[in-house]
């Protein structure tokens, strides 16, 4: 995908989402550590991080699959796969699937686990939560890098275009927008800017609460809350298909996380949800 930073003389994504993403888990790994023990949790991590990373996978195909376009993309998937005869292939086809994983997805799911399924992990909600804004923050980079997740419309002071053959310039001449795909973008919303000012925004206030000594229950609810409020928000600039025809996907899984934090904010004991720190 060519990256708009660069005009798309370099694709910047290639090199630096890797590196990025790496970078984003080693932080959240070192952040979680400082809040309980990794050696003793360790099963128990691995399995809610997996748990995870299965929701983060599924969460798109509930879109496709309200939608009405199962068929056609499970009949895509198939030449996909037929298509792979070389290690260069295959590692475009992991590309491809790891820029559909829904960060919300695994999030919701993620929380779901540790609050109400799985009774061993409950304790550790607390460590895994409150670095969470600064991983959907770095996180949003790489989508800012690739060009997905892109805005609406927007001509405004913020507004910013695309490069040709992108995924919002294909978008736009799908709609008749363009003429051709091969052309850039018209003139779109920074919607991963948004949700990346927003996380640290987020990530800042968590780091001051946990200065002020507030409860760890309110602290886990805040990231849930503030982090569902503010997607949800930032939702209606993106250019995401809906839902029930008012509300995307996006916002349904934003939505219950709102009130997931707000049920740990007001009914969960702070002893419930955490440990000791080492």
């Amino acid at each position: 995908m060519l990256n708009w930073l660069s005009g798309g003389v370099v694709n910047l994504a290639r090199y630096v989402t890797p590196f990025l993403f790496a970078l984003d888990l080693l932080i959240w790994f070192f952040m979680v550590k400082r809040s309980t023990n990794i050696r003793k949790n360790r099963m128990i991590l691995i399995k809610t991080g997996l748990i995870s990373l299965a929701g983060a996978a599924l969460a798109p195909l509930l879109i496709i699959i309200v939608s009405g376009n199962l068929f056609p993309f499970l009949s895509a998937s198939w030449k996909m796969l037929g298509k792979i005869d070389s290690f260069s292939t295959l590692k475009n086809v992991f590309n491809t699937a790891f820029k559909g994983f829904s960060i919300t997805g695994g999030l919701l799911i993620l929380t779901l686990v540790t609050v109400f399924i799985r009774k061993e992990a409950k304790k550790l909600t607390f460590a895994i939560l409150w670095p969470f804004p600064l991983f959907a923050a770095l996180s949003r980079i790489n989508c800012l890098l690739e060009g997905c997740c892109f805005g609406r419309l927007y001509d405004g002071i913020f507004a910013i275009t695309y490069p040709p053959a992108s995924i919002a310039s294909k978008q736009h001449y799908l709609r008749r927008l363009l003429p051709s795909r091969y052309v850039g973008s018209l003139p779109v919303h920074p919607a991963p800017l948004y949700i990346i000012v927003s996380m640290f925004l987020l990530f800042c206030v968590i780091l001051i609460m946990k200065k002020l000594n507030v409860k760890k229950n309110i602290i886990a609810g805040t990231v849930l809350s503030g982090y569902g409020f503010f997607n949800f928000v930032i939702e209606f600039f993106r250019e995401e298909p809906l839902v029930f025809k008012f509300v995307t996907m996006g916002q349904i899984m934003e939505a219950i996380l709102f009130i997931i934090g707000l049920y740990l904010i007001f009914k969960v004991k702070e002893k419930d949800i955490s440990e000791s720190e080492n």
